[in-house]
């Protein structure tokens, strides 16, 4: 599954979809996307929601681990921890976001995500642990990705 099949699968989830979440076609390891900011999305002090910023960071990160190839099996992941910081208020125009996997093991695998506002600040950012699903998880990392522990 190509990131551009992952943008897909995003974009057909109810929850991702009334968020307005947009995924971007990216590459293996990373992954980078967007949200438009509306009205549904800010708190009571007219700012972005801290519940939106970490559902981005937690999407960021995990949909950097589901890349796959063509004629592999679609990845899923399911989150084990999530650290979140807020750093910078924000309520309009967008939040692009990036995740990055740094080390992947058999099993599990660690990313980090950032999300910006649109001058490029830092608006929170955050690391996730992920464990593919049964049957998905891929069957042979590159070293570049394997932590010492699954070479």
């Amino acid at each position: 599954m190509s990131i551009d099949d992952v943008s897909a699968s995003y974009r057909n989830v109810g929850f991702f979809h009334h968020l307005g979440i947009e995924i971007i076609p990216s590459e293996e390891g990373r992954v980078q996307g967007r949200l438009k900011i509306g009205s549904e999305h800010l708190n009571r002090a007219g700012y972005v929601h801290g519940g939106v910023s970490c559902t981005l960071i937690d999407v960021a990160a995990c949909a950097a681990g589901l890349h796959a190839e063509a004629g592999e099996a679609q990845r899923y992941a399911v989150t084990l921890a999530l650290t979140t910081n807020f750093t910078k208020p924000a309520n309009k125009g967008y939040l692009p976001f990036e995740g990055r996997v740094i080390t992947a093991s058999y099993k599990t695998y660690t990313a980090e995500a950032q999300v910006r506002d649109d001058s490029g600040d830092i608006v929170a950012h955050g690391v996730g642990t992920f464990q593919w699903r049964p049957g998905s998880a891929p069957s042979a990392r590159t070293d570049k990705q394997a932590t010492p522990e699954a070479k």
